[in-house]
């Protein structure tokens, strides 16, 4: 396991940037989306609605959405702080990953490795996303072939209190599934997430509490892609 977080951390240290078709389940609509990574966050235009053409309006909100992204500095800032913000709490929940669980070996699956995992009772969570992940058990399968990440599934066993509760609260009963593919060698990318979890507290900047989503059509781009050149690539003036 320490093995499948270390090599997590090394590639997001390799900053490589990709392109790719996003479905997202929202408020009871599927959206789809073109994604471009860049150095400072990922840039979204929108393609379809429903399985349709954008509407007018959508599709006047969108291109709005876009042009503030290219004229105003501040928005761009706003989404690089973001990015930033969510990849530095990707990267300590995964360090912390290995000491805050017990796993459990429950054999291979494929050419997977199948571990269970339970909090470990000596572990003292330093931070309130900590705590969340700290309450989580489930499942986690490991690519024995290069030692990475390719599935997790938890549920959060207890209610999370902040502050009492008079701060904020996640309730019992929250899911978490990611799943993971390679993409190349030592390359691996999430191609779908799905959180479900009720509370009063905001953990990412760029994902919700209640998010279903799905990546395909992968392609690799400049490592040093901007949010200029992304606008451009998608045909924003």
């Amino acid at each position: 396991m320490a093995d499948a977080c270390y090599n997590e951390l090394h590639q997001r240290e390799q900053h490589a940037l990709w392109e790719s078709q996003v479905q997202r389940r929202n408020a009871g609509h599927v959206i789809r989306e073109q994604e471009i990574e860049t150095v400072d966050g990922a840039v979204h235009r929108l393609l379809s609605v429903d399985g349709r053409e954008p509407s007018p309006s959508e599709k006047k909100q969108n291109d709005e959405r876009l042009r503030d992204l290219r004229q105003n500095p501040r928005a761009r800032l706003e989404l690089k702080k973001n990015s930033e913000a969510d990849q530095e709490l990707f990267a300590d929940l995964l360090r912390v990953l290995p000491e805050a669980f017990l796993f459990q070996d429950q054999g291979t699956q494929g050419s997977f490795e199948k571990l269970d995992f339970r909090p470990n009772p000596t572990y003292k969570p330093k931070t309130n996303e900590e705590k969340v992940l700290h309450a989580m058990s489930g499942v986690i399968l490991i690519d024995l072939d290069e030692k990475r990440l390719a599935r997790l599934s938890a549920t959060l066993t207890q209610q999370v209190d902040f502050g009492y509760g008079l701060i904020g609260h996640v309730q019992k009963g929250g899911t978490v599934d990611v799943n993971r593919i390679r993409l190349a060698p030592g390359i691996w990318k999430t191609s779908s997430f799905r959180i479900d979890i009720k509370g009063r507290f905001v953990f990412f900047k760029t994902i919700s509490k209640e998010q279903d989503e799905a990546h395909s059509d992968f392609k690799s781009l400049a490592p040093d892609t901007t949010i200029p050149q992304a606008l451009q690539q998608i045909g924003v003036k």
